[in-house]
């Protein structure tokens, strides 16, 4: 017995105002390519069931064509698969109001696809011998007086959730946490997590899949990351394989110290890191980090030179971060050792509710330039 387990495809993440020839969100396309090819894989593997653990959807109200576009996949999946699907909400994709419609209800009318997102429920799966206890992100406030348990009659049993394990995230600001003890123990056949976007291993029979893109707060912590999805043997409780999905690079240039440094200096290493990415940094989504940078060389900085790789990268993010401060003890406060002003306002930014017609990553780069002049004047 086989199962597929995907979660996070965050259909309809959009980013950095860059189109397709298509006219489409660049971004926006990346994630549904990913998507889409971990669909097709899942066919070929011909699984005996497809877990999806929650964020179908980047926000509970995509846009028609994300909607249609999902349907239209997820259909000729049933049409060419027996394998029931199971999708839960997470809380991206499901309303905070239990009176508001969700648009994963859609996928119901999809013949094999079962949808769970308002509470805990256990989907019994007759011709298979198997029940799937489904704990959607809407349930999480209710965990601790709910029977998180298996059902003894099914020969397999399956646990799917969406939520923060604790200890998984080193700064989570969900209220609420699972507990190891809650969620994991060896009475479940397999225990299935969305929300964490990295690929995570937490008990022989319990796992992240992890995102199918790069499409969380704080992309730069998984630029070393693979994505794709798990295919799993529930007879043996074995991980038969990580199935990785081809994604949009991510590049986190090696940061650069500019302490002693001239402008002429500088700008050399910046030319060295990112003729250094291999593969060059074409279409790629790219960052370079400077560090104990004094205004008087970063107003002689090879500018120009900026805008060309910023023109040729799907996205070019140069920080710019100050010389460490001194204490009025001496104490010096080296970078890094707290988060700039500048940094909290990009993580903000990135996923406010701004309203229609605001250009995101204007309004982003604005508020870091506001907050760079503030945090350097004495």
């Amino acid at each position: 017995m086989r199962l597929v387990h995907l979660a996070d495809p965050h259909l309809g993440y959009r980013a950095y105002n860059r189109v397709n020839p298509q006219g489409l969100n660049a971004r926006e396309a990346d994630v549904f390519i990913a998507f889409r090819s971990a669909l097709k894989k899942t066919v070929q593997l011909r699984p005996d069931i497809v877990l999806i653990a929650g964020d179908m959807f980047h926000v509970v109200r995509p846009s028609n064509l994300t909607i249609q576009h999902t349907f239209l996949e997820l259909a000729k999946v049933t049409q060419q698969i027996d394998a029931p699907i199971i999708i839960i909400g997470g809380n991206h994709d499901s309303p905070r109001s239990a009176d508001t419609g969700c648009i994963l209800d859609l996928f119901a009318n999809l013949p094999g696809i079962r949808v769970v997102h308002s509470e805990y429920i256990q989907v019994k799966l007759e011709n298979l011998d198997m029940s799937v206890f489904c704990l959607c992100h809407r349930a999480l406030p209710q965990v601790s007086s709910l029977k998180i348990e298996p059902d003894t009659t099914s020969k397999y049993n399956i646990l799917l959730a969406h939520g923060t394990v604790e200890g998984v995230m080193k700064s989570a600001y969900d209220q609420a946490q699972l507990s190891r003890s809650q969620v994991i123990s060896d009475d479940w056949d397999y225990i299935a997590f969305g929300h964490y976007h990295t690929f995570t291993k937490l008990a022989d029979n319990a796992y992240y899949s992890g995102s199918l893109e790069y499409s969380s707060t704080n992309i730069w912590s998984e630029a070393d990351v693979k994505k794709g999805f798990i295919e799993y043997n529930l007879d043996n409780r074995e991980l038969i394989k990580f199935h990785e999905v081809e994604t949009r690079d991510v590049i986190d240039i090696r940061k650069i110290d500019a302490e002693g440094l001239t402008a002429e200096e500088l700008n050399t290493m910046i030319t060295n890191r990112i003729k250094g990415i291999s593969g060059g940094h074409v279409n790629k989504i790219v960052r370079l980090v400077i560090e104990n940078l004094p205004r008087s060389v970063q107003s002689d900085m090879d500018f120009a030179f900026m805008r060309s790789i910023r023109a040729e990268a799907l996205h070019f993010e140069l920080q710019m971060r100050p010389p460490a401060t001194r204490a009025a003890d001496g104490s010096r406060h080296e970078p890094g050792t707290v988060r700039t002003l500048e940094d909290e306002w990009a993580d903000f930014a990135k996923t406010y509710d701004i309203p229609g017609g605001v250009d995101r990553e204007r309004l982003t780069s604005l508020g870091r330039q506001y907050l760079g002049k503030l945090e350097r004047t004495p």
